[in-house]
């Protein structure tokens, strides 16, 4: 058995080398632009220690071992070389489980490997800044991973006898997977996804051993059935995948994806055609603009037509554009989270209002305009280094609007949240030069007034013109590739004569007196947070504890934002009503989840309210959330 086992180990040597050669890459990158000595444990970790599931990452890695489980098996049967094994005087069950032993064993040595030169990278370096290292943690991370390759394996060794049908048969259970997320709100324990989601009691990592063990007893069943089936099958040219159930299978699974897809698209048709029934479509041109819009809308967009042109022209001065693109905007929108969207020379927006024209719709269309101009003035570089750039995206499209089509009012409810938040979550400009961090971090919305400030301190540090300047300089055809974060935006600001630093303290300044001056607005703490779940109903219960606001008292609207890390389909995190209490000095809000919003026993929300009547709602950091058995 040992020696088969070594000659698996062998077989996959190509696989184990391709493995070293991503860990090389990724140390060899990590090490020539990082200082250890600053590097703390989780920050080394990156996202494999974040809270939550990175879905993107761990289909990576179901992608990886699937190449290691799909080599152990057709390759022996394809070259008949199973015939000389089968010839010896060996058992086919010893040579069936010796390959998905082999296979496992090395990426469990690999996976060790792994953990040990991080082990080695920061707990042997004294100088480490909150270098501690968490054995435990590793540990729990290693048996983690161990049980999740066996998984992955009893997957690829059992969809392997099908070839590349089972590759169908796998994308058929990540469609049902999306499809129970978004029938039920969340896959629950089929979810696999689930199996890295992360979650800590103080500096202790928790692991959901309920899925674990879940999807483990069912990589024993694919186990046993992936046994009978590998050591019934014979080599060519009675090569397995050749009988009647592969043949009938990738017709049958063709039909069922086939079927599915058509349903869906079907579903999505039927719902435009009944939202569309009876509405006739116009247009109107103007020298920039083509305007497609709902006949109910004629006269809100008679009314807006006067001033669309002006207010463009207002945005190329401002910028200084070198360009002046023609925009086609689909007035037609109905969606329910945004109120424009922009993607190159084209806007979606959703008009409302059939009898007037409210200002707001002249600033949303300012608003995506910019994101066109961003796009052509900058050649697509600005999107294309969208992680670094986001805040600015979205704070300068806010800035030239607020400045073409000015409400002071509304931008000064969104200074105040933003300032506030700001100062208490103590944001840097390293997690806004990285939206992926910012988003994990705190409220996605908040990049809009925070990036606003930002772009306005801009402007008062380097001058107007710069804005424009930047998004050329981005775009020019000597720009450094590859360049992220600080970094990046340190050589773009340069090559326009602009400092980052110097940006930076007027942007603090900004922010600070902002929140220095504050004579409005209701920013209470949330404290003493529980979660409750009702024996009878299963209905989840947030409450928090309210110590009041000097300045504003108590706010009348409350929120809770409840976030799946494990869900394949991006969704946008469902926002949901609370109720406040207050008896004497005391207050309190409560909200109600329901548990299909929540991906198994741990969970992620925000806690928010609205600070000032029809402003931004202000959010507090995520929290993570243990629900009660």
């Amino acid at each position: 058995m040992i020696r088969l086992i070594l000659k698996e180990l062998k077989q996959l040597l190509p696989f184990a080398l391709l493995y070293l050669a991503l860990v090389a890459l990724f140390y060899g990158s990590e090490l020539s632009t990082l200082r250890i000595d600053e590097e703390s444990y989780a920050s080394w970790c990156g996202e494999l220690c974040q809270y939550g599931t990175n879905v993107d990452m761990v289909l990576f890695i179901v992608l990886l071992y699937m190449i290691a489980a799909y080599s152990l098996f057709p390759r022996e049967f394809d070259d008949s070389t199973i015939d000389f094994l089968r010839s010896l005087p060996i058992a086919r069950q010893k040579i069936f489980f010796s390959k998905v032993l082999g296979a496992w064993i090395l990426l469990c040595l690999l996976l060790i490997f792994d953990r040990s030169l991080t082990a080695a990278v920061l707990s042997f370096n004294s100088q480490t800044i909150t270098g501690k290292f968490y054995w435990n943690n590793e540990a729990l991370f290693l048996l983690r991973d161990c049980l999740f390759a066996l998984v992955i394996v009893s997957h690829g060794v059992f969809l392997s006898w099908f070839r590349t049908v089972g590759l169908i048969i796998y994308s058929v259970y990540l469609v049902a997977l999306i499809w129970l997320e978004q029938m039920l709100g969340a896959a629950g324990i089929y979810n696999i996804f689930s199996f890295y989601s992360n979650e800590y009691d103080g500096p202790n990592l928790l692991v959901d051993w309920t899925v674990i063990g879940f999807h483990l007893a069912v990589a024993f069943v694919l186990l046993i059935i992936s046994y009978f089936l590998w050591t019934r099958s014979d080599s060519k040219p009675k090569a397995p995948g050749s009988g009647k159930l592969a043949k009938v299978m990738p017709v049958l699974l063709s039909v069922v994806a086939f079927v599915m897809a058509a349903a869906f698209m079907f579903n999505m048709l039927l719902e435009v055609a009944v939202d569309q029934a009876n509405v006739e479509i116009e247009q109107l041109s103007t020298e920039h603009y083509d305007f497609t819009y709902r006949s109910p809308m004629q006269g809100a967009m008679e009314k807006l037509e006067p001033f669309v042109e002006d207010d463009y022209q207002q945005l190329v001065e401002l910028l200084g554009a070198q360009n002046a693109p023609v925009i086609s905007a689909d007035m037609t929108s109905d969606s329910e989270h945004a109120l424009g969207l922009a993607a190159w020379k084209k806007i979606r927006m959703v008009l409302l209002s059939e009898d007037e024209v409210d200002p707001l719709y002249r600033r949303v269309l300012s608003h995506e305009t910019a994101h066109v101009f961003q796009a052509v003035e900058s050649d697509r570089a600005l999107s294309n280094a969208g992680n670094s750039v986001g805040f600015f995206i979205e704070g300068m499209a806010q800035y030239t609007s607020f400045n073409i089509v000015p409400d002071p009012e509304a931008r000064e409810s969104n200074w105040l949240v933003s300032a506030e938040s700001w100062k208490r979550h103590t944001i840097r400009f390293e997690h806004m030069a990285n939206r992926t961090v910012f988003e994990g971090l705190y409220d996605p919305e908040m990049l809009y007034g925070i990036g606003d400030i930002w772009v306005d301190a801009m402007a008062r540090a380097c001058g107007q013109a710069s804005i424009g300047d930047f998004l050329r300089a981005v775009g020019r055809d000597d720009a450094p590739p590859n360049l992220s974060g600080v970094t990046y935006w340190r050589n773009h600001l340069q090559y326009i004569g602009c400092e980052l630093e110097e940006v930076n303290n007027q942007w603090r300044k900004l922010m600070q007196e902002i929140a220095d001056n504050r004579t409005i607005g209701a920013f209470p703490l949330f404290e003493n947070v529980n979660v409750t779940r009702d024996p009878k109903t299963d209905l989840i219960t947030i409450k928090a504890d309210l110590k009041e606001d000097e300045v504003g008292g108590l706010p009348q609207f409350f929120y809770v934002r409840v976030k799946s890390e494990a869900k394949l389909a991006s969704t946008v995190s469902p926002v949901l009503n609370g109720r406040l209490s207050v008896e004497g000095d005391k207050a309190s809000v409560e909200f109600s989840v329901l548990p299909r919003l929540i991906e198994g026993n741990r969970f992620s929300y925000q806690l928010g309210y609205s600070p000032l009547p029809d402003s931004r709602s202000f959010f507090d950091r995520w929290r993570s959330g243990s629900v009660p058995d």
